[in-house]
């Protein structure tokens, strides 16, 4: 009986081995999307910037006026109740 205790917790073991090899990936794998998202989005408000100026200027505004409101009403830092 000891035996079959003992197999059950090499498999447990196991088990958890590839659950947290699997979330390292799936980290690394996050962080490579992010990386490859951003690249992505300078690289394309570049091409905007050079083909339609006044959109590029109007899309930073937009852009600068929502993190400024979002740092001002809901910061990573609230205090509260």
């Amino acid at each position: 009986m000891e035996r079959i205790l003992q197999y059950m917790d090499d498999l447990e073991d196991l088990y958890f081995a590839f659950a947290l090899l699997a979330e390292r990936i799936r980290r690394g794998l996050q962080v490579t999307a992010l990386v490859i998202t951003s690249f992505l989005l300078q690289f394309l408000g570049v091409l905007l910037a050079l083909s339609r100026p006044p959109i590029a200027l109007a899309f930073v505004f937009l852009a600068v006026v929502g993190m400024l409101y979002r740092s001002v009403t809901g910061g990573a830092f609230v205090q509260g109740t």
